[in-house]
């Protein structure tokens, strides 16, 4: 079956035309771009834009020193709340052992009762 389509012209003539094109434009603009990304935006041409993106960098800054702040008083209440955990804990644990003291002395003082009763009758 014959192709429906003919080709007029060579493939590697049209990318050849198209990659010389680009090649040439990239050229010509390759000294302003990179004193461009060399030195940062400058000159009469960024000069109010310049303005804003300082303006920017210092809000941007002031938003890391409060997220730098919000986390060391995160830190902080954390290292409180392990402390308020481990008094907590260490009061439970002496409750548990007023409990079981108090039970023995509670038995101590029954037998004892127990004992001078016995004696007295």
């Amino acid at each position: 079956m014959p192709p429906k389509f003919k080709r007029h012209l060579n493939d590697d003539d049209v990318t050849g035309s198209v990659k010389s094109e680009r090649r040439n434009l990239l050229e010509d603009d390759s000294d302003e771009e990179e004193d461009f990304f060399l030195r940062g935006p400058s000159g009469p041409r960024f000069g109010p834009r310049n303005d804003k993106i300082k303006h920017v960098q210092n809000q941007v800054d002031e938003v890391i020193d409060v997220m730098q702040e919000n986390i060391t008083k995160v830190i902080e209440r954390g290292e409180r709340l392990d402390e308020l955990q481990d008094k907590s804990e260490s009061l439970s644990d002496n409750a548990t052992a007023f409990s079981n003291r108090s039970k023995q002395l509670r038995r101590q003082m029954w037998w004892r009762g127990c004992k001078l009763r016995s004696s007295c009758t």
